[in-house]
């Protein structure tokens, strides 16, 4: 500090920027802005029922059938579009039986699925066959609402 009783401008910039990281980082994370919207905080009231209300700690949404049809009809939609070994990986997959495409592979040859003689490669297209898969769901349920975004 110089005997004026000012702060020169390189300080001045530095105190401005740490001002800046400094809210940031005390901006609560459901007031922070994403890509596509906010992150709400679990107590966010939702007309009278709260985000936690909604979302239960372990939710297997496998086990919510009924005669082997899922209650989301865009789950049926693609797996219809996938062989038995293909399914085998995404049950696995969707288990948790492996944390990546080929160790669901893997773990759904373990267990007796055909086809996945290479898991890494099989893993690999079975994660863009659906990802395919679910992107054409997404397009034509625009096409019939033409007035919503698709997500």
């Amino acid at each position: 500090m110089q005997d004026t009783g000012h702060l020169p401008a390189t300080a001045l910039g530095a105190l401005k920027a740490e001002a800046r990281t400094l809210h940031r980082q005390l901006v609560p994370l459901w007031r922070r802005r994403t890509r596509h919207g906010r992150v709400l905080s679990l107590d966010a009231d939702l007309g009278g029922v709260s985000l936690y209300d909604l979302v239960a700690a372990e939710v297997d949404y496998l086990a919510h059938t009924a005669g082997g049809v899922f209650e989301d009809e865009r789950l049926n939609r693609v797996l219809r579009g996938l062989d038995p070994a293909e399914r085998a990986v995404v049950f696995a997959y969707a288990e948790r039986e492996g944390t990546t495409w080929t160790e669901a592979a893997t773990a759904a040859t373990a267990a007796g699925a055909a086809g996945a003689a290479e898991p890494e490669a099989f893993g690999e297209r079975v994660r863009r066959k659906v990802h395919r898969l679910a992107a054409e769901q997404r397009r034509r349920t625009a096409q019939r609402r033409p007035g919503l975004p698709a997500a």
